[in-house]
């Protein structure tokens, strides 16, 4: 009986390590742990996504995060890393890029987090006066990957600009305007980029005005009118001497859809901090935007926007919020194994009391036919240890079992009234 027992014990914490596997396995599984990295795509060095980036830096690593930041040709190339299912890219920076109705299933959008202007910069001792003003010249745009390029394309569509296209950027499109090799170049960037506002200080330097911005944006639904105020750039010496028409895009923060969705609430947060301020084109709260009409929109994102952080990343911080999740899982997970076997586990018990007692029963039954046909007296002395041996069974049922219990002890009773009368005879 004690082996019995020591087996059935044996049983239960088998049992009871499944469980703990089992919800293990379940977790790891449907809630994995958070990435303590993010790999990003920004776009060009010296751009102001690299900005953002530093600033992402530095606001994630108060959660633990580590945000690794790669450059890149532009929108093109932050696409194709991000769609790649072998590559281990997982935010990047896109412009909208309705000029070719691109979307993808495998993306999903935080949200729109600042304009992208398209500015022309141009060496010339006369003030170009228009989009007319390209035709013919040698202007630098990037690879053809870029949005740059498209937008190139498309402003030499509506234009009719024949322009000599070279596939330089960043420093190097920079250079070669300081070199005469171009005579402009077309680059992006926030107004408070290094790059731009080089090129805006410089006095060799003039930025093209589009007076016919608004038609544009008519023609081209994705592009925006943004006006550059006169005296933005130095108040003092009233650079732009004149209000500066320019167009533009939005950019939009894009995460893969298989990204944990717990690193979405301190990514969206570190949005908020950096693009949610004012700017020389945007009020507060322009940006980070609730829709992006270009990509498809996370639902995780459009909940925090419109009812804020939960509770507990309100008030604690992410570290300490992430194990708290997890917490919550185990113990739902617990609780949906161990709630069915709290029903099955008592049916089990009756199950194997009414199974022990139906054991001795059948034991004394033998035990009766043998003694009521055996004259032999040294059988009848084996019965009479096996009719112990029951008796000793008997009293190991638990004290829930007490009518049980009464019932075979009075069986026994009788057995070894029974047993006694024929070793008289």
């Amino acid at each position: 009986m004690f082996k019995r027992i020591g087996f059935y014990f044996l049983v239960s914490l088998v049992g009871l390590f499944l469980i703990l596997l089992l919800t293990w396995i379940v977790l790891d599984y449907y809630l994995p742990a958070p990435p303590k990295v993010i790999k990003a795509t920004i776009g060009l060095k010296n751009g102001s996504n690299e900005s953002f980036a530093k600033q992402y830096q530095t606001i994630l690593v108060r959660s633990g995060i580590t945000f690794e930041y790669h450059f890149s040709s532009g929108t093109g190339e932050n696409l194709d890393r991000l769609s790649d299912p072998q590559s281990d890219y997982q935010f990047g920076f896109a412009s909208d890029r309705a000029i070719e109705g691109f979307q993808t299933k495998d993306l999903m959008s935080l949200g729109r987090i600042a304009y992208q202007p398209y500015w022309i910069f141009y060496r010339s001792n006369k003030e170009w006066a228009d989009l007319d003003s390209l035709k013919g010249k040698r202007l630098a745009v990037g690879a053809q990957t870029t949005g740059r390029y498209r937008i190139a394309q498309a402003l030499h569509l509506v234009g009719n600009t024949p322009t000599d296209y070279e596939a330089l950027s960043g420093e190097d499109a920079v250079k070669a305007l300081k070199e005469e090799r171009v005579d402009a170049i077309l680059t992006t960037g926030a107004f408070n980029a290094p790059l731009v506002q080089a090129l805006l200080l410089d006095p060799s330097v003039r930025v093209l005005n589009f007076p016919r911005a608004e038609a544009l944006t008519k023609i081209f639904p994705q592009l925006i009118h943004l006006v550059l105020p006169a005296g933005i750039v130095d108040f003092e010496k009233n650079i732009p001497p004149r209000d500066i028409h320019i167009i533009a895009t939005s950019t939009s923060a894009l995460v893969r859809k298989d990204l944990h969705p717990q690193i979405i609430y301190p990514l969206v947060q570190a949005l908020e901090e950096v693009h949610g301020g004012f700017g020389p084109f945007q009020t507060e709260g322009t940006f980070p935007t609730k829709f992006d009409a270009g990509y498809p929109m996370s639902s995780v994102v459009r909940d925090y926007y419109k009812n804020g952080p939960s509770f507990l990343y309100r008030y604690l911080p992410f570290s300490i919020t992430n194990y708290i999740h997890r917490l919550l899982a185990i113990l739902a997970t617990i609780l949906g194994i161990v709630l069915p076997l709290v029903k099955i586990v008592p049916k089990l018990y009756n199950w194997f009391i009414e199974q022990y007692t139906d054991k001795l029963f059948r034991r004394l039954r033998i035990l009766h036919v043998d003694v009521e046909q055996t004259r032999d007296v040294l059988v009848l002395k084996e019965m009479e240890q096996e009719l112990n041996s029951i008796d000793q069974a008997a009293h190991l049922l638990p004290m829930r079992n007490t009518n049980l219990y009464f019932s075979l002890i009075g069986r026994i009773d009788n057995e070894r009234k029974l047993l006694v009368k024929q070793l008289a005879l």
